[in-house]
């Protein structure tokens, strides 16, 4: 109940309701963030202590909501009071809803018990009004003493006036307690047509989302594809109303859409209408405000145009993490139109495993299991491993790559994913979440990642910055998380493959692997050092100028940039800015020293707080590697800190199989199986690192000596 008032109520309540509706959600958050297990390296509690702490949270996520209900009163509730023989609502006295559907909520007060505390019961049910002859009156389940409140999701409302009767039955006998009648009154309906088009005049996927000008609230658009099956159904609690989704995007385009195939009909009750329309980052959104008037029609024709167009100049983009069933065709015609709708040139479906099962299945991996809609393909993979040691991504996958005895052999998974042609990377690199550092400390060192993920929602650059500045190469690649981040597309990575006339998902994950990337939820961005592009490294024998460049550009409504930054070794060395409200570009010439090597990257911030970051350019002089040598010994020493920390994670699962505590603790029993094998590969790692710190402390003895 609370999910749903969250999300489809909110334009009932009044100030003081919504500071009560906004914590019910935050303890919601924090209940599920318990329960996913991303409460930080330093806080692993036990089983029972983890289910106490989400009954913590519960707890004050049912006592918020309790106030709130407690709180509500005129047109946000329906009293129905049978304390005194006669409920205070009349039945003739109508209801306003729409007409497709609405969300009532009534407080159903019934006789109390003598001598007894009062509970309070919460009740769901969904009431289709479509039936002609219903069997018997809509039953719904109350406490048969105390108050009930009851959230009644109402389906195909007739229009006009409408009487129907709901029973009221006791929620453990099922007996009949009273049978009421309640009274509807609709709006008057008209009919809105809308299409929208590309530059072709042909009808595209497009996110929709269609709001009452004077109230905001959202009415699911016709046509909207339903994609319960392949997302809702397997964590349902991430998406409560149905099949519309969240967009994370900054600023205005933010917010809930649905994934519609135009071309489209529906009723909508007279009066203005706000219609929004997304297709990617590359076009400008559509809004418009159309009056539907009472038994007229009302023709729209949309075209969202460009601002940018990046594969014209060899740049494609993907999403490296998509969560989604794919098993029928079915499944790929919605993803499709969802890919396409948002733009996406791959959309990597992935399979996701732990260590019990899988979830979010694949049909197969390889070529023949790919989809395709023009430039638009879904290509499985898979994200598993996922344990102590953090999240794994395999992309381009011919077959699934999993094995419970070597589930913490990352090293071991990679090399399978590699010799078939694929990508290994890391996940969650950018919020640092789900034991990402370990993962990083550990196997950073084998060389064995493609890439790394360091934005999700929005960008983060604290990890990735470290690993840079202690002499690691480090592509750059973005993924929603879809459904637990986002939408899909709402982050991306651009690729350069250089083929503006043709495209293959091969040439997308070559320029991955080659690390021509940058990441972004907004602007675009190019950057060449001397003929060098991102992932590209310059060797050079001793110090030498080279030439930097550097161009941003955005929408002007919205990613245009305020802020363009040339990183080097972490830091900003060269900035431009922007006070130009209608300025769309920002561009950065200048020379650098090579001196004794470092990375270089880019980074602009648009005007809606939108982001793009590239894979740096690896300046490597002749014998030295491209770090930062102020601070590489203390991240190098922080590296071998968290190998510490893994070691006494796979102690304290060894201690917790032997004491015989739970036998179904298999998170414990994977990692206590295996640890002998983890504990090698510390250990390796520590020898890297320490062959690390003697490098840094030989290269800062030659530069001592040259008189740095």
């Amino acid at each position: 109940m609370a999910r749903q008032l969250v999300t489809q109520l909110r334009h009932r309540f009044d100030a003081t309701q919504l500071t009560l509706l906004d914590e019910v959600n935050h303890q919601l958050q924090m209940m599920q963030r318990v329960d996913a297990g991303h409460l930080g390296a330093d806080r692993q509690p036990t089983a029972l202590a983890k289910s106490r702490l989400v009954n913590f949270f519960r707890w004050k996520a049912e006592s918020a909501l309790l106030e709130l209900l407690g709180n509500l009163s005129g047109d946000s509730i329906v009293d129905l009071d049978f304390r005194s023989g006669a409920p205070s609502h009349l039945p003739d006295t109508p209801i306003a809803v729409g007409p497709q559907d609405n969300m009532i909520l009534l407080r159903v007060r019934a006789q109390p018990a003598d001598g007894r505390s009062q509970p309070v019961q919460l009740s769901m049910g969904s009431w289709d009004l479509a039936s002609e002859r219903p069997t018997e009156h809509f039953p719904v389940d109350i406490a048969r003493h105390g108050t009930t409140y009851v959230l009644l999701d109402l389906k195909r409302v007739p229009t006009d006036r409408t009487t129907s009767h709901l029973t009221l039955r006791d929620v453990q006998t099922q007996d009949v307690l009273y049978t009421y009648a309640l009274t509807f009154q609709s709006a008057p309906l008209g009919q809105l047509a809308l299409d929208v088009v590309d530059e072709d005049g042909k009808s595209i996927p497009v996110l929709m989302s269609i709001a009452s000008h004077e109230t905001g609230n959202l009415r699911e658009p016709a046509e909207a594809v339903d994609l319960r099956s392949v997302l809702n159904e397997i964590v349902p609690h991430l998406s409560p109303s149905g099949r519309g989704y969240m967009f994370y995007l900054p600023g205005q385009k933010r917010g809930r859409y649905w994934v519609v195939r135009p071309p489209l009909e529906m009723p909508l009750p007279a009066g203005d209408w706000d219609i929004k329309v997304l297709r990617g980052l590359e076009f400008t959104p559509v809004q418009q405000t159309v009056s539907v008037r009472a038994g007229q029609w009302t023709r729209v024709k949309l075209q969202p145009k460009r601002w940018t167009n990046m594969p014209s100049r060899g740049w494609y983009s993907g999403d490296d993490h998509v969560h989604a069933q794919l098993l029928t065709s079915a499944d790929a015609r919605k993803l499709l139109d969802y890919t396409r709708a948002v733009d996406i040139n791959v959309a990597n479906i992935l399979e996701m495993g732990d260590v019990m099962r899988t979830y979010y299945p694949q049909r197969g991996f390889g070529d023949a299991f790919r989809v395709q809609h023009g430039n638009h393909w879904l290509i499985p993979g898979q994200e598993d491993p996922r344990s102590v040691l953090g999240h794994a991504i395999g992309l381009n996958l011919k077959s699934k790559v999993r094995d419970l005895d070597r589930y913490l052999s990352n090293d071991w998974i990679a090399a399978q994913i590699q010799d078939q042609g694929g990508l290994y990377g890391h996940t969650h690199v950018g919020p640092n979440a789900c034991f990402v550092h370990r993962e990083m400390a550990l196997f950073t060192p084998d060389g064995i990642v493609d890439f790394n993920s360091i934005m999700q929602s929005e960008l983060g650059t604290e990890l990735y910055y470290d690993f840079l500045n202690m002499g690691f190469k480090m592509t750059a690649s973005a993924g929603a998380d879809t459904p637990y981040g986002g939408t899909i597309g709402a982050v991306r990575t651009y690729a350069f493959t250089g083929s503006p006339e043709s495209f293959s998902p091969d040439q997308w994950f070559a320029a991955l692997k080659r690390g021509r990337t940058f990441v972004t939820n907004g602007p675009m961005i190019e950057f060449q050092v001397d003929d060098a592009m991102p992932g590209d490294q310059i060797e050079v024998d001793d110090n030498r100028s080279l030439s930097v460049r550097v161009k941003a550009w955005g929408d002007i409504d919205a990613s245009a940039p305020k802020q363009l930054r040339l990183i080097k070794l972490g830091q900003a060395v060269e900035v431009a800015q922007s006070e130009d409200e209608r300025g769309t570009e920002l561009e950065i010439a200048t020379s650098i020293d090579s001196d004794w090597g470092f990375w270089i990257a880019a980074h602009a911030v648009g005007r809606d707080g939108s982001q793009a970051h590239t894979t740096p350019i690896y300046v490597t002089r002749k014998g030295f590697r491209h770090w930062d040598p102020d601070s590489a010994k203390a991240l190098i020493n922080r590296q071998l800190e968290v190998l510490r920390e893994i070691r006494r994670e796979v102690q304290t699962a060894e201690q917790r199989v032997a004491s015989g505590s739970s036998s179904l603790d298999y998170w414990s029993r994977r990692t206590a199986d295996q640890a002998d094998d983890v504990r090698a590969k510390v250990s390796q790692a520590e020898r890297t690192y320490q062959q690390l710190l003697q490098t840094l402390a030989e290269e800062s003895a030659i530069r001592a000596q040259a008189g740095e």
